[in-house]
């Protein structure tokens, strides 16, 4: 029997820390969205500041995560829930949010669906892959 490796604290805020920075513009187009900023702003602007925040955001988050290294490294849980449901909510958010920048980028309202179906199924493919081999969760499960 194979036993699954149980991984530290420190690298699941990787993974998590990781894949907010990847999806941090489009979580930002979707404020924008909401907000209606594309009609007082140029999209090439609202780009601009989403690139801004999220090189920002990224060199703030990886100084704290090596400056909590030895710290987060020592703890060990069996599995990650509350990391992994906020792992969802990045992903959800982000494929939202590429559909946005789908529609900023000058292409149809009629083609979203063609981009969110798969984009979801794709995301929620590799969600189910890492849940099972990082966060010990299993989505068919619960």
């Amino acid at each position: 029997m194979k036993r699954k490796k149980i991984y530290n604290l420190f690298q699941i805020n990787q993974i998590v820390f990781y894949s907010l920075c990847a999806l941090l513009v489009p979580i930002l187009l979707v404020i924008s969205y909401i907000f209606d900023l594309h009609n007082y702003t140029s999209v090439n602007n609202i780009f601009f500041v989403a690139s801004t925040l999220t090189m920002i955001t990224f060199v703030v988050g990886q100084t704290y995560l090596l400056l909590t290294k030895e710290q987060r490294r020592r703890k060990l849980k069996p599995s990650y829930q509350k990391e992994f449901l906020t792992l969802i909510v990045i992903v959800a958010f982000g494929v939202l949010g590429i559909a946005i920048m789908f529609i900023y980028l000058g292409g149809p309202m009629l083609y979203v669906p063609h981009v969110i179906i798969p984009l979801f199924l794709f995301a929620y493919l590799i969600l189910f892959i890492v849940g099972q081999k990082y966060f010990n969760m299993n989505l068919l499960r619960r």
